[in-house]
């Protein structure tokens, strides 16, 4: 049977292209995706609007589909809106759908909380005005970006980005930020899953995927307690 062991509600931000890749790539067997797109046309504050206008749709047809635990993935939508806005974000996805929830920015801060990590290298393909967002985002919760690498490019192809270019960014984010005690990767369409073992091992310091700080709360969330190791440090902690 379809997601016997778990099945998770995922709300993507824009098309269902790597994150479904990524999702069954890590998943131990029985968890089984279910997704719906929010469909936001571009980083740019009017798209982020549209896109938020259609979660409350999203979230009552994932609430039709038996999900254990549901993800609102695209931190630039909550970004925009400042904080707080994630707070009543997810009550209001727990409540239409009658499950646990969580968005991509809080699983990450969850995540770094539990790694213990408080000063981010980060990485991403993310244009200035938005990393400036992320940058005064995470001061507000009492994290420090020490460091910004931006990739660049259009917002349709972060798929395509070399996992060498992300490697070499990865160490020069590290280079720059002087003492950093986490690597932020951010980005549900950024192929960083390949080399996530590679970075934490040659750099020495746990990375915090998009992918992986959600599916993390989530099973943290349902109790599954599976280890899953070969993407990095995080998912080995269940």
């Amino acid at each position: 049977m379809f997601g016997y062991r778990a099945r998770i509600g995922y709300i993507s931000p824009s098309v269902i292209e790597l994150n479904a890749y990524d999702f069954y790539r890590i998943v131990p067997k029985g968890v089984g995706l279910v997704g719906v797109a929010c469909m936001v046309g571009g980083w740019k504050d009017e798209a982020y609007k549209e896109a938020l206008g259609q979660l409350e749709a999203c979230a009552r047809e994932l609430g039709r589909r038996f999900c254990d635990f549901i993800i609102h993935g695209g931190a630039p939508l909550v970004l925009s809106q400042g904080k707080g806005f994630e707070t009543s974000l997810i009550g209001k996805l727990e409540k239409i759908t009658g499950v646990p929830c969580t968005t991509s920015i809080v699983a990450a801060m969850d995540a770094f909380r539990d790694l213990g990590v408080s000063r981010l290298a980060i990485v991403n393909p993310y244009p200035p005005d938005l990393n400036e967002k992320l940058v005064q985002y995470l001061k507000a919760w009492s994290f420090e970006a020490a460091s910004v690498v931006s990739l660049g490019g259009n917002f349709t192809e972060t798929s395509v980005a070399s996992t060498g270019d992300i490697y070499r960014a990865a160490k020069r984010a590290v280079g720059e930020a002087g003492h950093a005690d986490g690597i932020f990767i951010p980005c549900a369409n950024f192929p960083v899953v390949d080399v996530i073992e590679d970075i934490e091992t040659d750099l020495g310091l746990p990375v915090i995927a998009n992918i992986t700080s959600q599916l993390y709360v989530a099973f943290k969330a349902i109790g599954m307690r599976e280890k899953i190791n070969g993407y990095g440090k995080l998912l080995r902690m269940l």
